[in-house]
């Protein structure tokens, strides 16, 4: 089973990657021009860009590839984020934080702990290509209404492009994280860059952090990918002081050294609730693959939510 998901992976990331190829010889537009191109042929399941006859036959000879094949969620999302990385390449543009996939099913597993509802609001405010919020949705069984955003333009239409080929309903904001102005989200996560705001000589995380939880419902949660040195900056006691005014740190898990390649990363999870301060669940994650550590450390996950099931639904009330 696994073996011929992999040939699904594979099937449409070469059918994808070859149309490129095709459609670059016609158009010469850059790689993120043509993957939208090949993107909108595939959904409309014909050649809906103006090109000759016999570029029209060679990309219909691709495309029926396609048909007929029972690609999964995830063969479709894996291929795309390939695609994606061969361009940022082609592109010569950097792009180092895309967030591992195990990460993304792990948050999904901490939602359904946090959220039992079957119907929940999601929204990932620093998207990217989208690759955190496709795959905590696919990973999740619950109906999502999902909302995503980002300053540059080309990132939102990757995410929008992925949603799309998914049949994944996203509301899309081009803009800045700062500027979003939503309400009652279920959820919020993100995959945080450690940037100083020169400007106001401020840090950006802890900035959008308290932006974001002005969204969240009163029983809300934010789960955050950050720095493992997000606490040791500047103005870190003032960030403390106005987030616990009416949220509570729930939990910080720390994340393998493996698992990145710069410097390591911790999850922070955050509700927007009264709890005891001391109260908060606090792992260290081995590697992903050491199958006996890592279930002892959800072991310990699993322990504190059912141990606090009871404060944390009086608060919620």
């Amino acid at each position: 089973m696994q073996e011929m998901k992999t040939e699904h992976l594979e099937l449409f990331y070469d059918c994808v990657d070859q149309s490129n190829d095709i459609l670059y010889e016609a158009f010469h537009k850059s790689y993120f021009d043509l993957i939208e191109m090949t993107v909108q042929n595939i959904l409309a399941g014909e050649v809906v860009c103006d090109c000759d006859e016999e570029t029209k036959n060679k990309l219909n000879q691709i495309y029926d590839q396609l048909v007929g094949v029972d690609f999964t969620v995830e063969d479709v999302r894996k291929a795309m984020q390939a695609i994606f990385l061969k361009g940022f390449k082609e592109m010569r543009i950097l792009n180092g934080n895309t967030t591992p996939d195990t990460l993304g099913i792990f948050i999904a597993y901490l939602i359904t702990k946090l959220n039992a509802n079957k119907k929940i609001t999601i929204l990932d405010p620093l998207c990217g290509t989208g690759n955190l919020l496709h795959t905590v949705i696919n990973h999740l069984d619950k109906e999502c209404t999902s909302f995503a955003c980002d300053h540059d333009v080309w990132m939102t239409k990757l995410t929008k492009m992925v949603s799309d080929l998914l049949g994944i309903p996203v509301e899309l904001y081009l803009q800045d994280t700062r500027n979003l102005s939503l309400k009652d989200m279920d959820c919020i996560l993100f995959d945080m860059p450690n940037v100083i705001l020169e400007e106001k000589k401020s840090y950006f995380p802890y900035e959008a952090i308290l932006h974001y939880k002005e969204m969240l419902k009163p029983d809300g949660a934010m789960i955050a990918i950050l720095g493992s040195d997000f606490f040791n900056y500047d103005k870190n006691q003032e960030f403390k002081k106005q987030l616990l005014q009416d949220c509570s740190i729930i939990g910080l898990i720390e994340l393998p050294d493996s698992m990145f390649v710069a410097k390591p990363k911790i999850i922070l999870v955050i509700q927007k609730c009264m709890l005891d301060k001391k109260n908060c669940f606090m792992v260290k994650l081995p590697s992903f693959t050491d199958v006996k550590e890592f279930n002892k450390s959800l072991m310990e996950i699993e322990a504190w939510f059912e141990n606090n099931k009871n404060n944390r639904s009086e608060e919620n009330k």
